[in-house]
């Protein structure tokens, strides 16, 4: 088990996740900026 988190560098795990979780909120206000426009199509 010591092996495992010897291998594994935490500063490495911490840069992963936090750029995937950046990645994810973009693409959920991505999604909410297209939504947003087709509202102001729609009253428009």
């Amino acid at each position: 088990m010591d092996a495992i988190f010897a291998a594994v560098d935490l500063a490495e795990v911490a840069t992963w996740v936090a750029a995937t979780g950046v990645l994810v909120i973009g693409i959920t206000m991505a999604f909410k900026g297209i939504d947003l426009g087709k509202r102001g199509v729609k009253k428009a």
